[in-house]
């Protein structure tokens, strides 16, 4: 996959902002605040509809301004074009996602038509942060794969917000709520076990992935490891029925609880991906370097896993990273950004780029300013 251009009209401090792109490394120059990451935010409208950093649509408008369009071309690693645009109204506050011009009904139905794997400052939660923040790695990277498994998501999350105010309600009340609750324990249960079993088998493909980049990486001293950890119990969960068995053995063993607290206790929402080096727990044990190494090498297995399963090469969003990683891992990710296809990497210095890289027509250097970007040398960018 492959954006071949892009304009931005009214987006964070992008008054106007047309530009066309490499086919392979695309390096953004800036100091802080001019939006570099701005563009990449664009980028990930086309691709998901929404800002990677899960900021709402009403903060990415410029401020003043009543609406914002980002629009742009596609294209598939066969050769498909696609014109995809996005549009929100304040006043209405209404989004509108289209492509080949064609309205989209359903925004999830975008979710890895166009593939995307990001690296930022933010990614790092994913090793040192807490169990949301892995289980949010688990679905963002899976539902790209997977709409089966978005559909299942998207309907989880609603029986559990309709279950948990029925144990709230039932709180509050001091009310005995168990038939009440009866009917949403078993869309629960069917829409968690299916979740439960499918993250499983991703962290099996995973897992040899992560192990190969690591390896590249840091040497082969060092054997990274993920397991997941279920709050439906610790038995062997190897199959649907396992899990539902075990799923329904945990629902009655913590109804009193949940009665108490008005919430549900056990689901995939209460789940957790361990990351482990040489069996220590990474949040706990790892060093700075371990993190950083264990992060990239989740970045690449992300990217290899996500090309397997669309049959896409995915776009890469590298934010602002470089600045964090010492030379062998800055060296050892360049090389990965020029062999993978479509990259966007942004950074405040152009030294992270060795002086010999080959800025040609498949690789280019642009320099945002205020909003405005420049391509290397001629100003093409003036709004």
């Amino acid at each position: 996959m492959k954006i071949r251009e892009i304009h931005v009209h009214k987006f964070r401090n992008h008054a106007q902002t047309d530009a066309i792109f490499g086919e392979r490394v695309n390096a953004l120059l800036g100091q802080n605040g001019e939006g570099k990451t701005n563009l990449l935010e664009a980028i990930s409208y086309l691709c998901l509809t929404k800002s990677f950093f899960g900021s709402t649509d009403g903060i990415v408008m410029q401020i003043g301004e009543e609406r914002f369009e980002v629009s742009g071309e596609l294209e598939g690693d066969t050769g498909i074009r696609y014109h995809v645009a996005v549009a929100y109204e304040h006043a209405d506050n209404e989004k509108e996602f289209f492509i080949n011009r064609t309205r989209v009904e359903k925004f999830s139905d975008v979710v890895g038509q166009f593939p995307v794997v990001v690296l930022s400052p933010e990614s790092g939660a994913i090793t040192t942060g807490g169990p949301a923040d892995r289980r949010r790695f688990l679905d963002f990277v899976i539902s790209q794969a997977s709409k089966v498994y978005l559909e299942d998501l998207l309907e989880y999350r609603r029986v559990l917000r309709q279950r948990n105010k029925v144990l709230f309600d039932s709180k509050a009340s001091r009310t005995d709520a168990s038939d009440l609750l009866e009917p949403w324990n078993e869309e629960l249960v069917d829409r968690g076990v299916r979740i439960v079993h499918r993250r499983n088998l991703f962290l099996e493909e995973l897992q040899p992935m992560v192990a190969e980049s690591y390896g590249s990486i840091a040497g082969r001293v060092e054997n990274p490891m993920m397991r997941y950890e279920s709050s439906v119990g610790s038995e062997e969960l190897a199959s649907e029925e396992a899990i539902r068995q075990a799923f329904l053995k945990e629902l009655k063993r913590k109804a009193g609880e949940e009665k108490r607290f008005g919430i549900t206790l056990v689901g995939p929402h209460r789940d957790e991906l361990l990351l482990e080096i040489n069996n220590l727990g990474v949040r706990s044990h790892a060093s700075q370097g371990q993190h950083k190494t264990f992060l990239i090498a989740l970045k690449v297995a992300e990217f290899l896993y996500l090309q397997s399963k669309r049959n896409e090469r995915p776009i890469l969003l590298l934010d602002d990273i470089f600045t964090e990683l010492d030379e062998q891992r800055a060296e050892k990710l360049l090389v990965l950004t020029g062999s993978v296809g479509q990259s966007f990497i942004t950074t405040t210095s152009g030294s992270v780029f060795p002086p010999d890289f080959n800025w040609a027509s498949e690789n280019k250097r642009f320099v945002v300013h205020g909003g405005t970007v420049e391509y290397e040398g001629a100003r093409v960018l003036t709004h």
